[in-house]
């Protein structure tokens, strides 16, 4: 993808502390995202920001989530609102301890609570022989996505409804689409369901946060480094987003929207 509009020497510094944390070099890093050496060395100086698939290539080799490469790093448990778990679900039983516990925790407490607790339900000498509770409810962002509407997703504008039966295990939150431009795989008015920090192959869909406002999309890069925010709809290629290399305009993906089969490319009329 297209360069993220975070500040440059943020992400120096996280990229240097993770490497120094994990005895990496910066051919290590050139060889790991099939780049030149002089490509590392103007990231770690903080003259060059990545594409956003190449962040996502870091965050998954050092074990953590993109926020931990592109925001302030304000130490452990420090960062609010990001994360792959800032999903503020609640275990069922008001007074259970494990909902205590949850709810005593900020956006980046939950998350590892949440990634621990997956961890632990894939160790087989951890997990019951059926599940003993069930997760009931799940962050809602209000502002719809997809029609150009104020980013809702950094901020409170949520509230917490019942978890859908169509809603996969794995969506951290949900949000309303707004217009045909998805058609026919997401429907006007229709909830998507998205997973914060996953991994996002080309033209899988996504959540983008462009210029102030939210959309869902498919995604790819062209030869140039053009990031093209695609709409699934034949029909609206004019609401598709172009961002060239070096046009300085932001753009931050906050997950993939989870479906029950694969998009093809879009081709237009």
């Amino acid at each position: 993808m297209d360069k993220i509009g975070y500040d440059k020497d943020i992400f120096a510094e996280n990229l240097l502390r993770l490497m120094k944390e994990n005895h990496c070099r910066q051919i290590d890093i050139a060889r790991m995202l099939d780049v030149s050496k002089a490509t590392v060395s103007a990231y770690c100086a903080g003259k060059q920001m990545p594409r956003m698939d190449k962040i996502e290539q870091l965050a998954r080799h050092f074990g953590v989530s993109r926020a931990d490469l592109i925001e302030e790093n304000t130490g452990p448990g420090q960062r609010e609102g990001t994360g792959p778990a800032a999903c503020g679900v609640s275990a069922q039983g008001g007074n259970s301890p494990l909902l205590q516990l949850y709810n005593a925790l900020n956006d980046t407490g939950q998350a590892e609570l949440m990634r621990y607790g997956r961890y632990l339900m894939a160790q087989p000498e951890y997990k019951a022989g059926k599940p003993r509770g069930e997760i009931l409810t799940i962050k809602h962002y209000i502002v719809p996505a997809a029609a150009g509407y104020a980013s809702p997703i950094e901020g409170e504008d949520y509230e917490l409804i019942p978890r859908p039966e169509n809603a996969p295990a794995r969506a951290d939150f949900c949000i309303s689409i707004s217009g045909d431009s998805m058609e026919p795989y997401i429907h006007d008015g229709e909830l998507a369901f998205v997973q914060r920090d996953a991994p996002l192959r080309e033209f899988e869909p996504g959540v983008f946060f462009v210029d102030g406002d939210v959309y869902c999309k498919q995604w790819c890069v062209d030869y140039a480094g053009t990031l093209h925010l695609l709409s699934a709809n034949p029909e609206r290629e004019d609401a598709n987003i172009h961002i060239p290399r070096d046009s300085g305009r932001s753009c931050i993906c906050f997950g993939k929207v989870l479906l029950n089969r694969s998009l093809p490319r879009p081709v237009y009329d």
